[in-house]
């Protein structure tokens, strides 16, 4: 009938699995009312609650993965919540399980594994397969064996679910909606724990979500990077794009991390050099606001001093954290001279230092923590193998960026995208050159999560266009 739409019943026919599935969560709900009601315990309703909410999740993957990545700002390690002195991160190591139950549901009910073609892929694997097999070298095994757990998870939840949940440049609408709304909200809550102390260096920020000030400042430097990035393409909505930036520039300059700073203005040259052939007033205009806004930021803020000391001390080896690098990193470079080849084994490289100090009186010698250098603490744990296929990865991907890049050559939105990629990853491999990003979930999700999006977009993109010609072809 003219002027009304119809909806067919099929959209909400269910398969199989999915009827199983809900008869489960119908079951467990009426079975949790009863046993509360009769034994008078809520705990019981709210674990079948919870219960039927994972059932739930297993079958829809990407709610897992869209959940997984909004609630990532505010995940929370919760001290001895296992018992026997285990911690667990929440919501993170909870969702990563259910996640790797729905990739495996999504596998079973398709029958095939639908998967884009991809040198990243490969890059990957290897990566993966050399920290796999650290388990026969590693000088500590109860240590790698927690260490490769943990990075699994990550590369789970952040590169595996994200082919499978992105299949089109489309499907990244919400996901951004959400995780601007989610950066922004970890932001205000972390400048408003700032100011409610008095910004200081070396401060706890956002706590309890996050609290260290690196961890901090290089979480918030992804949305960052990309905004700068992609702000320089001619793409809708690039007021709201520069509102952001500037949000997350005050933010990132009030934490004092000197290895955010020094990504960005790599990232500055870096897009500077790459627009040099288009080079245009709105590129100058961009770059202008954004200092601006730094500048801004610190005379508001009464930031002067504080920055004044991170400048005087930059490169005074007998400054206390200047010397904990340099402790750090001569002990990294003693264990790949004791383990050239294959590493001390992944994660080693904390419980090992003590046994490499360089500094005697270090102040933080005694401390459980990295490298201080992603490079150096990869080279130690990993060897050279290691190293090699770290740089592999990185170089596959920067492959399929520009591969994203040249397909988008008429849309500002995709240069847009493929810039934001690439200022991600360059913020990034430039801040862990100085600081210790990890472990946590957190980072290491995001750093997953980015590498995922480039082949899973450039494979929709590289479909979309065949599809076209297609189109364009036919009669």
């Amino acid at each position: 009938m003219p002027g009304l739409s119809t909806i067919s019943l099929r959209r909400f026919a269910l398969d199989p699995i999915q009827s199983a599935l809900a008869g489960l969560v119908a079951v467990a709900l009426l079975g949790g009312l009863l046993f509360s009601a009769l034994l008078g315990n809520l705990r019981i309703l709210g674990l079948v609650l919870a219960g039927s909410a994972g059932l739930l999740l297993i079958a829809h993957p990407r709610w897992i993965w869209l959940l997984l990545l909004t609630l990532l700002p505010f995940s929370v390690e919760v001290k001895n919540l296992l018992g026997a002195g285990h911690n667990l991160v929440v919501p993170t190591e909870v969702l990563t399980p259910l996640a790797l139950s729905a990739a495996m549901l999504m596998v079973i009910r398709n029958g095939c594994l639908k998967w884009s073609t991809s040198p990243l892929h490969i890059a990957v694997g290897l990566y993966i397969a050399v920290q796999c097999l650290s388990l026969l070298t590693t000088q500590v095994p109860v240590v790698t064996l927690k260490a490769l757990i943990r990075n699994l998870s990550a590369f789970m939840g952040g590169y595996v679910l994200t082919q499978m949940c992105v299949q089109s440049f489309e499907d990244l609408k919400w996901p951004f909606r959400l995780l601007a709304g989610s950066f922004v909200l970890i932001t205000l809550y972390g400048l408003y724990t700032q100011f409610s102390e008095g910004i200081a260096i070396y401060q706890e920020i956002a706590a309890p979500f996050i609290g260290d000030h690196c961890i901090y400042a290089a979480f918030l430097s992804f949305p960052a990077a990309f905004l700068l990035s992609a702000v320089t393409q001619p793409v809708r909505q690039r007021w709201w794009a520069l509102g952001l930036l500037g949000l997350f520039a005050i933010a990132i300059l009030a934490s004092f991390v000197r290895g955010a700073w020094l990504g960005f203005l790599i990232l500055m040259f870096y897009l500077l050099i790459h627009q040099r052939a288009a080079l245009s007033f709105r590129y100058a205009l961009i770059l202008s606001l954004t200092v601006l806004i730094g500048l801004g930021g610190v005379l508001v803020f009464g930031l002067q001093a504080l920055i004044q000391e991170r400048w005087e001390t930059l490169f005074d080896i007998r400054y206390v954290a200047n010397e904990s690098r340099i402790d750090r990193w001569m002990a990294a470079i003693s264990m790949w001279v004791s383990s050239p080849f294959y590493g001390v084994g992944l994660g080693c490289y904390p419980d090992l230092h003590y046994q490499h100090v360089y500094y005697a009186r270090s102040f933080e010698a005694e401390q459980h923590m990295g490298a201080h250098n992603l490079y150096l603490e990869i080279l130690a744990e990993l060897g050279i193998i290691g190293l090699f296929a770290f740089l592999l990865l990185i170089v596959a991907f920067l492959i399929e960026t520009r591969r994203i890049y040249r397909l988008g050559v008429d849309s500002p939105e995709i240069r847009a995208f493929s810039l934001g990629l690439e200022g991600m990853m360059l913020v990034y491999l430039v801040h862990v050159l100085v600081n210790n990003l990890g472990p946590s979930d957190k980072i290491d999700i995001c750093f997953w999560t980015l590498c995922g999006l480039a082949p899973s977009v450039r494979c929709g993109l590289q479909w979309l266009l065949i599809q076209n010609k297609q189109k364009g072809a036919s009669p």
